[in-house]
């Protein structure tokens, strides 16, 4: 019941929060009835497991750090909300001896055709990498099929998460679920050699992982890389038979880390070179405080009738919806702010934050709305105010929109040289991208 109830209020959360959640792979979702563990890398500290709780069909039990147990209330909280404790030797010193009893608890409920999301680098971190995969999953369905006879017919379900920012308001992501990778095959190696059983499935589940995300092995291209993005996708995203604009960001992103590695392998001083061109007109763009999107963009339109009977019209629902959601937003910030922690809870702090500050205010002005009126219009009230901030997000962010169009016409009309300038800068940067991007699938290929 816990469960499901805050299931639902996050999953509220997350669609306010997010600009745009993709979810591919849904089908490869064993039905219930079914046992399987869900693998998943772990950029975003609690931003991940919520994320999954409402995306996936299935009703998730999480492994989670043993240490954040330790208080009884929490610890039962915890355990009504699906999570596991796992005990680590640095956060639970003298604790892990607790871990086979978790463990056996794990393969009992599994062997109830329930399922386990496991994050098998063991720790959170915000980057655009796979750091090393603990054993733990093997052992889990390995442990469990064994008990079992190995007639449980498990399967490990892996899913890369790829964020454009986790931590920003509005950003994108996109889930990644691969196909179900069954447990059974490594039956004979396991029962020959328990411990090359374990490592091979484990190693399987890497090479899963690494398939479905994004991953910047070097940390001195990724700076490059993004700049590259930016330029560079929306002209493959044009040419790509992909649907789905984060799917597409997603491939063409593995193809451009694959691209920046050879060049800096084969040819640094190219590169740096590039680098040199991209970071001016960048650093350009931003001193006049305009995006790519409209030096890319060869015409400047916007549909202006429809536009400002949309500002119009949509005025009063967008002056409700600011007096109603300012207090909240704000007082949200404010708080988020103030929690001091770690990069890869800033996020997750702010989801929840958020969900709990809105919950209560929104409580609290419904309350008095129908304290002044009376119970259906306090109820009516209260229904209206999520929708409505929704509206109010959007209605800003065309404002926005059409404000930095307007912007760009006016720099356009006042210095068209420089414009023009920084047009043929970008043709000659995409040309150049072209020209080697032409030349890495010729050299793949060959």
């Amino acid at each position: 019941m816990l469960y499901n109830t805050f299931r639902w209020l996050f999953q509220l959360t997350v669609t306010a929060y997010f600009r745009s959640i993709y979810v591919q792979g849904k089908e490869y979702v064993p039905p219930k009835g079914k046992p399987v563990i869900f693998a998943a890398n772990h950029p975003s500290s609690f931003m991940d497991p919520i994320l999954l709780a409402v995306n996936l069909k299935r009703s998730l039990y999480f492994l989670a750090r043993g240490d954040i147990f330790k208080n009884k209330f929490v610890g039962r909280l915890f355990d009504k909300l699906h999570m596991i404790p796992v005990y680590k030797p640095d956060l639970s010193p003298g604790q892990t001896h607790k871990n086979e009893m978790i463990f056996e608890k794990c393969h009992v409920h599994l062997g109830q055709n329930s399922t386990v999301m496991i994050f098998p680098e063991g720790t959170s971190k915000t980057e655009r990498r796979l750091r090393p995969i603990k054993t733990g999953v093997a052992r889990i369905a390995l442990g469990a099929e064994a008990k079992y006879n190995f007639e449980l017919d498990l399967s490990i379900v892996p899913i890369g998460l790829n964020y454009s920012n986790p931590h920003n308001f509005k950003s994108d992501v996109f889930v990644n679920i691969g196909e179900p990778i069954q447990v059974s095959e490594y039956k004979d190696i396991y029962l020959k050699d328990p411990k090359e059983g374990v490592l091979q499935l484990t190693e399987r589940v890497k090479i899963e992982l690494e398939k479905r995300i994004v991953i910047i092995e070097d940390e001195r291209f990724e700076k490059l890389i993004q700049q590259i993005e930016i330029l560079y996708r929306s002209k493959l995203r044009d040419e790509s038979k992909l649907q789905g604009k984060a799917a597409q960001d997603f491939y063409l992103s593995q193809d451009i880390v694959k691209a920046v590695e050879y060049y800096a392998k084969n040819n640094p001083e190219l590169l740096k070179e590039f680098e040199k061109k991209i970071t001016y007109y960048l650093k350009e763009l931003k001193g006049l405080k305009i995006r790519d999107t409209q030096i890319r963009t060869s015409s400047i339109s916007f549909r202006f009738i429809w536009t400002m009977l949309y500002f119009i019209a949509g005025f009063p629902l967008f002056l409700y919806g600011l007096v109603t959601n300012v207090l909240p937003y704000k007082l949200a910030e404010f708080i988020s702010s103030k929690i001091l922690i770690r990069e890869d809870f800033v996020g997750s702090i702010k989801i929840a934050v958020g969900m709990l500050v809105f919950l209560l205010l929104y409580g609290v002005e419904a309350f008095v709305f129908g304290a002044f009126t009376n119970v259906l219009w306090g109820v009516l009230f209260c229904i209206s105010l999520y929708p409505i901030g929704l509206f109010t997000v959007d209605y800003i962010k065309t404002y926005y929109k059409v404000r930095g169009t307007v912007k760009y016409m006016k720099l356009f009309m006042q210095k068209s040289n420089l414009v023009i300038h920084l047009k043929t800068t970008r043709e000659e940067l995409v040309e150049e991208l072209e020209l080697r991007k032409k030349e890495f699938i010729a050299l793949r290929e060959v």
